[in-house]
């Protein structure tokens, strides 16, 4: 991973995502804007871990987690799967901005939710850059990421357990035999890293 491809990255999505910025869950709360000043904290009532653990899109800003910008602006090749993933969701949000935001609001821990649809799409970007960087897409992602997506912090979003395992491990064999690649799902854009 180099920091030359991130900082590209960087560059297209400020192309593609107008108002585009990184911002850190630590930074002052005037420097926010209201609205999410309050879904900030709003987040932070339902999951203890939300600004430590959670990169948080609020459209078009993707707000890095509390204590993280020294170790951004150092290496933000480091971010760069993280990036990946949450451009999605900004350009999910810019695409579908009322059904992305309800289905965001109105989370049903059951079996399938809206969130995990979402979710799947941005998690294909870590699969990706998986088979990207190393050639393949190891069985401890898809592993990590089931745990994800049944788990707690993401609300149940998708369970059971095994069901959420043969979602991902589908995804897997998709983005390890070359059916999804690059900025899927919008391959339609000008992909500056070819």
């Amino acid at each position: 991973m180099s920091r030359d491809r991130t900082l590209k990255f960087i560059a297209f999505m400020a192309r593609e995502i107008p108002g585009f910025g990184i911002a850190y869950k630590d930074d002052p709360p005037e420097s926010m804007r209201l609205r999410d000043r309050c879904l900030h904290w709003l987040a932070r009532r339902v999951n203890s871990d939300y600004d430590q653990r959670y990169t948080t899109v609020l459209y078009p800003i993707i707000y890095l987690p509390s204590g993280t910008r020294r170790s951004f602006e150092e290496a933000p090749e480091k971010y760069y799967t993280t990036l990946r993933h949450e451009f999605v969701h900004l350009k999910d949000f810019q695409r579908y901005h009322i059904w992305m935001a309800f289905s965001y609001v109105f989370v049903l821990p059951v079996g399938w939710t809206m969130r995990a649809f979402w979710e799947l799409r941005g998690y294909a970007q870590n699969l990706i850059c998986w088979q990207e960087d190393y050639g393949r897409v190891p069985d401890s992602e898809v592993e990590r990421l089931a745990d994800i997506f049944s788990g707690r912090g993401y609300v149940y979003m998708l369970l059971p357990r095994s069901w959420a395992h043969s979602v991902l491990k589908s995804l897997q064999r998709s983005v390890e035999e070359g059916r999804l690649s690059g900025v899927y799902p919008y391959g339609d854009l000008d992909w500056p890293l070819e």
